[in-house]
């Protein structure tokens, strides 16, 4: 029973590309051999896939285990680090007040204020 080709049974992108090596590969041997080569090709082929499978569902579960194991291990001293650095925590200061600490401005003249003119009074 064959499946038929739609948008949701797409071979991914390379297929082509790697089926037309495969097979010009296989064109270059002689027709007396071809058959068991191709046989033995697609074997090789297969066992590597599965291997690979294999391996990366290996480190899938190894990083799981890792990733189970370190807030388990970690998770008291984590929190006791966490609320020493919140007393420890300095205020935040913007960037303008500390560049107006770091930087005074002109000292004050120690010049008296300016007399009022005869006839003006300040209220």
């Amino acid at each position: 029973m064959a499946i038929k080709a739609t948008a949701t049974n797409r071979a991914p992108r390379g297929t082509k590309i790697l089926s037309q090596a495969f097979f010009s590969a296989a064109d270059g041997i002689p027709e007396a051999q071809r058959a068991a080569v191709v046989k033995a090709a697609l074997a090789a082929i297969r066992d590597e896939v599965k291997n690979t499978r294999d391996k990366a569902k290996v480190a899938k579960a190894k990083a799981k285990a890792q990733v189970a194991k370190k807030p388990a291990a970690r998770g008291p001293k984590v929190a006791a680090a966490t609320k020493a650095a919140a007393k420890k925590a300095p205020a935040v200061v913007s960037k303008a007040k500390a560049k107006a600490k770091a930087k005074p401005g002109p000292k004050a003249s120690r010049k008296s204020a300016p007399v009022a003119a005869s006839g003006t009074t300040w209220t």
